[in-house]
C-alpha cells in the first residue's frame, strides 16, 4: 500500500458500514458483548474495552498481518461510520484524528465537537462516546499502552530541548488533571501525511515496520507540540503577557552566546525576576539550562560530526576545555572521547 492509496481506503465502505449506512444505529443492533460492562453513577451502562480484547479482534479480521499486530504496541483503524459507540472506558489511551469532517464526543455529559484536523487525547479510564458519524466524516483511532505512550513518545520528545521538555510537561499536567486533551492542528499537511506514513507501515508491513510506526508517531507527537505551544504563545500574546515558551525558545537558540542579563533585557523583564520566573515555570535556574542545552548539543555533535573536542567546546560556548571536560564528565560519566568511541562501536555492531 502506499500513501496515495491511504485516502481510498478510509473513504470505501467496510462491511460493517455497509451494513448500518441504511439503518439507524442503536445499542441494541450492535453486539458488544466481547467487553464487560458496568453501571456508573448516573446509571448508564458503561463498557470496558481492553487493549487485549481490541488486539483480539484486530487478529481476527486482519488474519494477513497477524504476526505483526502481536508485536505491535499499537492498533490503528478507521472508526466505522454510521455504527453506534456506546458509553465505554478504556485500558489504553486512545487518539482520535479527524483525518476530514466532523466528530463529536461526548466526556461526562460535554459533547466537543473537533473539525478536520483536530485531535484528541483520551486517558485510560474516561467515559465517552462518539455520536453516529455521516458519509464525510472520517476519523482515525490510534490505540496505545500507557507505557508506550509515556516512556517511547513524550520521553523521547522531551529528552534534548527545553522547548519540548517544557511542552511535554505541561501537556502531561493538563492531561492528568483533565484526562484529556485537544490539539487543534489548522488541517497540518504534515500531521495528515505523518497520519497517512503511519497506515502504510501498519497495514502493509514489512521487517522494518515498527521503526517506521515509531518514527511517524514521533512526527506526530512533534506536531502536537508545535500545535500547543504555537496556541500557548497566543494566548499569552492575546493578553499582553509573555508566554514561557517563546524565552524558552529563544535561549535554546541562542544558548552558545546569551546571559541571563542579555535575555532579560530582551524581553523587558528585570533579571532577578526573570530568573524567579524561570526557576518557578521549569524547575531549573538558568545556569542549569544553559549548561544542559550546551552537554547535549555536544553530545549530537560528539555522534553525528568529525569536529574535533576543542571545535566542539568552542561552537556550544565554552572557552575553558578543562571545564567543559569536567561538566561533561560529571553529567555523562564519561569522557567526550569515551563518549564518541562508545557511540560509534555501537553503530559498528547493529
Amino acid at each position: 500500500m502506499k500513501k496515495n492509496e491511504i485516502n481510498h481506503y478510509l473513504y470505501q465502505l467496510t462491511e460493517r458500514e455497509k451494513f448500518f449506512k441504511n439503518k439507524p444505529a442503536s445499542e441494541s443492533m450492535d453486539d458488544h458483548s466481547d467487553f464487560d460492562v458496568y453501571t456508573n453513577q448516573m446509571g448508564d451502562r458503561v463498557f470496558k474495552y481492553t487493549f487485549e480484547k481490541h488486539l483480539q479482534k484486530a487478529i481476527e479480521s486482519h488474519t494477513h498481518i497477524s504476526t505483526h499486530l502481536r508485536t505491535s504496541p499499537l492498533l490503528v483503524f478507521k472508526h466505522n461510520r454510521y455504527a453506534y459507540t456506546p458509553l465505554h472506558s478504556h485500558d489504553f489511551i486512545e487518539i482520535n484524528y479527524v483525518y476530514n469532517g466532523q466528530a463529536h464526543i461526548t466526556i461526562d455529559n460535554t459533547t466537543l465537537i473537533l473539525e478536520k484536523g483536530d485531535l484528541c487525547i483520551l486517558d485510560t479510564d474516561v467515559v465517552h462516546r462518539i455520536s453516529n458519524t455521516s458519509d464525510s466524516d472520517i476519523l482515525v483511532n490510534i490505540l496505545m499502552k500507557k507505557e508506550y505512550f509515556s516512556s517511547n513518545m513524550l520521553n523521547r520528545l522531551a529528552s534534548n530541548n527545553i522547548i519540548a521538555e517544557f511542552a511535554v510537561r505541561s501537556i502531561s499536567e493538563t492531561h492528568s488533571h483533565d484526562q484529556y486533551i485537544i490539539f487543534t492542528t489548522e488541517d497540518s499537511e504534515i500531521l495528515q501525511d505523518a497520519i497517512s506514513g503511519l497506515l502504510v507501515y501498519y497495514l502493509d508491513p514489512v521487517s522494518y515496520s515498527l521503526d517506521a510506526i515509531n518514527a511517524y508517531m514521533i512526527i506526530i507527537f512533534s506536531e502536537l507540540l508545535k500545535s500547543y505551544t504555537q496556541k500557548k504563545s497566543l494566548e499569552y500574546r492575546s493578553t499582553n503577557q509573555q508566554y514561557i515558551g517563546d524565552i524558552l525558545q529563544y535561549i535554546e537558540k541562542n544558548y552558545a552566546t546569551c546571559s541571563l542579563a542579555e535575555v532579560a533585557t530582551h524581553f523587558n523583564f528585570n533579571a532577578s525576576y526573570l530568573s524567579r520566573y524561570l526557576k518557578k515555570q521549569t524547575g531549573s535556574t538558568f545556569m542549569k539550562m544553559i549548561q544542559d542545552i550546551r552537554l547535549n548539543h555536544a553530545c549530537a555533535l560528539l555522534k553525528n560530526s568529525t569536529y574535533s573536542i576543542e571545535e566542539i567546546c568552542q561552537q556550544i560556548g565554552y572557552r575553558n576545555l578543562t571545564f567543559f571536560y569536567k561538566k561533561f564528565t560529571t553529567t555523562f560519566h564519561c569522557t567526550p572521547n569515551n563518549y564518541r568511541n562508545t557511540y560509534r562501536k555501537m553503530i559498528e555492531e547493529e
